[in-house]
């Protein structure tokens, strides 16, 4: 959805941070500046400056003085392209890559060489399908420059949850008044409707969920963001798999703002328990919490809580997951508590009657 994850002020940055290498250092020093290049415009809103960035475009408006996500610029072709290789081994990465080269040396070789993307940035015809798949027809419509804004009152005066959540750093009495768990109750509910009536979005993170309503403080009336991100078609995956990754991503994506919001491990779980219990699908929560055991989402920071045997795979999971930490804004000595965590709530959740 856009990416959309940064803001002006960096407000991850007070998350506890690792002394890295060199390496590392160069790593995150490269994936700010490459950000900073794509983060070409934010969204537009009336009353503040929004911290919800936007990626594979940017805002312009056409002739007629419609709001558009333009796609023409040679940076929106660069960040289509490499969003589809950063995202391959997202979810793709094998635990013990020897043991499945001996058994099973066809299926090796293509998850080493050509695993290909289970969801990318897609096309404008493929954004303009997804739109309509999901039930977004009224708010977003294909456009010869890409992707029109057909409601641009949802970008000017909506409130985007990733703003509501860094609202201490946003200069807004309106986003002030605001709570913050109210709105993951309305969210939360609102992406099992989506799921219920059309199905996997492809990506949920804090930034792609906009309330249109605020009354005196209680945020209603949450849609999606632009739903860029879509699912690869060439790939076989159930549509159990495409709601579990969706609930991963926004889950993560909370838990990182609330941290950093708080700094307090139980608001944390609050949130966490928040998000699982209004959402509400049992059998979506269960495979969240195995593929968190499994590793996903890809992070270096999980490799001993999540007892990686010594393999090129635990080697070069630095640079595989260089993806998931800009798009979460993680930092690497937080990430194994940042598993726990997601599969504590997903277990507190399912012990329930």
């Amino acid at each position: 959805m856009f990416n959309l994850e940064t803001g002006p002020r960096e407000p991850e940055e007070e998350i506890p941070q690792q002394t890295e290498n060199k390496d590392g250092l160069i790593r995150e020093s490269l994936g700010k500046r490459v950000q900073g290049v794509m983060n070409e415009s934010r969204l537009p809103n009336e009353e503040y400056e929004s911290t919800v960035g936007v990626y594979g475009g940017k805002m312009n408006f056409d002739q007629e003085g419609r709001m558009v996500w333009d796609r023409r610029g040679i940076i929106s072709k660069v960040d289509k392209a490499g969003d589809a290789i950063l995202r391959t081994y997202d979810e793709h990465l094998v635990k013990e890559p020897g043991k499945l080269l001996r058994k099973h040396p066809r299926i090796a070789a293509k998850k080493f060489f050509a695993p290909g993307t289970k969801r990318y940035r897609g096309s404008n015809e493929e954004v303009a399908e997804n739109i309509e798949r999901l039930g977004l027809s009224e708010y977003y419509g294909p456009h010869e420059n890409g992707i029109e804004i057909k409601k641009p009152e949802v970008y000017k005066q909506g409130l985007a949850l990733q703003d509501i959540y860094r609202s201490d750093l946003i200069e807004s009495d309106k986003l002030k008044e605001t709570d913050r768990f109210q709105a993951l109750v309305e969210a939360s509910k609102y992406i099992r409707g989506v799921h219920d009536e059309h199905g996997g979005i492809g990506e949920i993170l804090v930034s792609d969920i906009i309330f249109q309503e605020d009354k005196d403080g209680k945020l209603e009336k949450p849609v999606l963001n632009l739903p860029d991100i879509v699912f690869n078609k060439e790939k076989i995956t159930s549509e159990k798999d495409k709601k579990t990754t969706d609930i991963l991503d926004f889950l993560s994506s909370v838990l990182v703002e609330e941290y950093r919001r708080s700094q307090k491990l139980e608001d944390v779980d609050r949130a966490l328990d928040t998000v699982v219990e209004n959402y509400g699908d049992k059998d979506i929560i269960s495979l969240v919490e195995s593929f968190v055991k499994r590793g996903r989402l890809t992070l270096q920071g999980d490799t001993e809580f999540l007892h990686l045997p010594n393999t090129l795979t635990k080697k070069a999971r630095g640079i595989f997951s260089q993806h998931n930490k800009a798009r979460l804004g993680s930092k690497k000595d937080f990430e194994g508590t940042m598993k726990k965590k997601i599969i504590d709530a997903c277990e507190r959740f399912l012990s329930k009657e």
